[in-house]
């Protein structure tokens, strides 16, 4: 009897583990794109201050993530 009820039991714990952890990600996932979003956008507008160069340099990614930050 005990056998019989092990499978469901057991699978029920497992999903129920698997979605608290896709739920516990969900602020850490909202955090990084909301700083993805932020850093793309100070590279745009760096970027478009300089004039000749290909891409944005190091230094403007730096001061990007330095704005991003709140440093």
């Amino acid at each position: 009897m005990v056998r019989a009820h092990a499978y469901p039991v057991l699978a029920l714990v497992s999903s129920l583990s698997l979605v608290s952890i896709a739920l516990l990600q969900i602020p850490s996932a909202v955090k990084d794109h909301r700083y993805n979003r932020c850093i793309d956008h100070q590279v745009q507008l760096r970027s478009t201050v300089l004039k000749g160069q290909d891409g944005p340099g190091r230094l403007v990614y730096l001061k990007a993530v330095e704005h991003c930050e709140g440093r």
